[in-house]
């Protein structure tokens, strides 16, 4: 139980991100029934009219989804509760979050029902729909800061609920409207997408209207955004915000022009519309850790201006590790002190870990240099093997990441899982080597489908939302310092992740060669960063 306590944090973590992602395709999948093809039943021509039942299927498998991570949510919150409040399973259960779980289970299954209708039944009875997918929201805030407080603040929950739904119709919506777009001819296209942005466009304004207003009663000062770890995590959403209506601008461009020209080709607003799924997704992740961070004006722990300019100075990298038997793991290994018994870092931890740091930046400029090269006929068949360099570099941390645990430290490896941290760099090291393992068949041309190339870019995306979220567990000082110093290389590797998408799925265009240049940079970007990192 104890090593379940301790590791529940992460466990909470990953099943926010599941539940909010589930829960915005579910909320967006019926506003886009309900406000996008409800309006064209009967409009649509025999290819067409299978558009809503195709759907539907979307929405009843989503609901499925999240039923699953509901069960999962209530029994991990449950069991966390006995053992460490040490109450009855039934008070545990009675709790409001657990009963905030088991609502949004409810609902989750009636719209599941009801996706199982079929479009005729569900059109002539969406008001139903739409009221559970309301209540669904209302019960996932719920769980968040604006009810959770000692006294809930009605313009804070109200806003709160308005936020997640303009969330969920513009980016849980996506996916039906790539659907749709796929299944539809000129005329039906043309209205789909003009009725579509238009509910983005709301979406957008009620989205930054929300979070304009939460973040004035969260903030007690402009400085807490980046000096506290709710801070990072909310700077970090507003630059994703940033790339999301970048690209949403593209397509609204597209979108104007097909009005005028119905035949104009959709390609780039497809491409660009896969796009900002992937980016809302890290969104929803970080939304996720923002549940569990601490506001700023609760006391969190503040770093300082002075502080963050001090990290950030240049350095020169140090690629002299010291000996293992410095580190405190060892010597706590060797001494009476149980091992594992958390002790502040030594001199030789700290050059350890940037060590660490500094060799990956080293192993990450030269991948983005080879991939470069295999841009050009002259270099490319020697430098294609450049995804090797990223195989050893996940062997590397896979030993060195954690000097406390197997195969270095006194911990074992099963042991070593109970702390959230050790299993992340876990999760990181293992989409590094399905990363190196694929990308590099993929060059060589061992695969005869494409889907072994979109590896790139999903593992990249999930390592970088992982990165975002590695730090701040206890919210102390220096998680926050190191925070800041990691959250520039995880919006990197965001961009690596969308430029390479874009890559593949444009590579006949201008987008898709920018995007060839784009990847390789910002790898080159990030390996800089993690050169001139430091702990101290």
């Amino acid at each position: 139980m104890q090593a379940f306590i301790a590791l529940y944090g992460f466990l909470d973590l990953v099943l926010r991100a599941y539940l909010l992602a589930t829960q915005a395709i579910i909320v967006g999948g019926v506003a886009f029934l309900t406000l996008v093809l409800s309006p064209l039943d009967g409009k649509l021509d025999d290819e067409e009219s299978p558009i809503a039942r195709r759907c539907l299927r979307i929405l009843f498998w989503s609901c499925c989804a999240s039923v699953f991570g509901e069960i999962v949510a209530v029994g991990v919150l449950t069991a966390m509760l006995v053992g460490t409040l040490q109450v009855d399973f039934a008070v545990a259960a009675s709790a409001d979050a657990v009963v905030s779980h088991f609502i949004a289970m409810i609902l989750s299954g009636a719209l599941a029902l009801y996706a199982r209708l079929g479009a005729g039944a569900f059109f002539k009875w969406r008001g139903g729909a739409v009221a559970l997918a309301l209540l669904l929201a209302c019960a996932h805030v719920g769980v968040t800061h604006a009810a959770s407080r000692p006294v809930a603040s009605p313009l804070l929950v109200t806003t709160e609920i308005v936020h997640v739904l303009a969330a969920a119709i513009w980016i849980g919506g996506i996916p039906f409207f790539l659907v749709a777009l796929g299944m539809t001819k000129d005329a039906a296209r043309r209205l789909i997408v003009s009725r579509f942005s238009r509910n983005a466009m709301w979406s957008v304004a009620a989205l930054t209207a929300g979070g304009l207003l939460m973040t004035t009663r969260h903030f007690s000062d402009f400085s807490a955004l980046y000096e506290t770890n709710y801070g990072m995590l909310v700077s970090t959403k507003i630059v994703l915000l940033f790339g999301l209506l970048c690209f949403a601008a593209a397509n609204l461009s597209t979108t104007r022009k097909l009005w005028r020209i119905p035949s104009t080709p959709i390609r780039r607003l497809l491409r660009f519309s896969e796009v900002e799924v992937g980016l809302g997704l890290v969104a929803l992740f970080c939304a996720a850790a923002l549940a569990s961070a601490s506001l700023p004006t609760d006391g969190a722990e503040r770093t300082s201006l002075s502080e963050i300019t001090a990290r950030f100075a240049p350095r020169w990298p140090s690629f002299q590790s010291p000996a293992y038997a410095e580190l405190s793991a060892a010597q706590a290994a060797s001494s009476v002190a149980e091992p594992g018994t958390p002790s502040p870092p030594s001199a030789a931890d700290i050059a350890w870990a940037e060590m660490n740091h500094h060799l990956a930046g080293v192993f990450v400029v030269l991948m983005g240099f080879f991939a470069l090269l295999e841009r050009h006929r002259q270099t490319a068949s020697a430098a294609r093997h450049w995804p090797l360099l990223f195989l050893l570099l996940g062997g590397i941390l896979a030993v060195r990441a954690d000097e406390t645990a197997w195969p270095l430290g006194p911990i074992g490896f099963f042991e070593s899982l109970r702390d959230p941290q050790i299993v992340q760099h876990k999760v990181i090291v293992a989409l590094i080597a399905t990363f190196a393992i694929f990308e590099w068949q993929v060059r060589r041309g061992r695969f005869k489908s494409d889907w072994p190339a979109f590896v790139f870019p999903i593992t990249t995306g999930a390592a970088a939302a992982f990165l975002l979220t590695h730090y701040g567990h206890t919210e102390g000082k220096d998680e926050v310092l190191v925070a800041i110093s990691h959250t520039p290389i995880a919006l990197l590797g965001v961009v690596s992740a969308s430029a390479r998408w874009l890559e593949i799925r444009l590579s006949d265009t201008p987008a898709g060669r920018i995007g060839g240049y784009v990847w390789p940079i910002a790898f080159m970007l990030s390996g800089l960063l993690l050169l001139l990192y430091r702990e101290v």
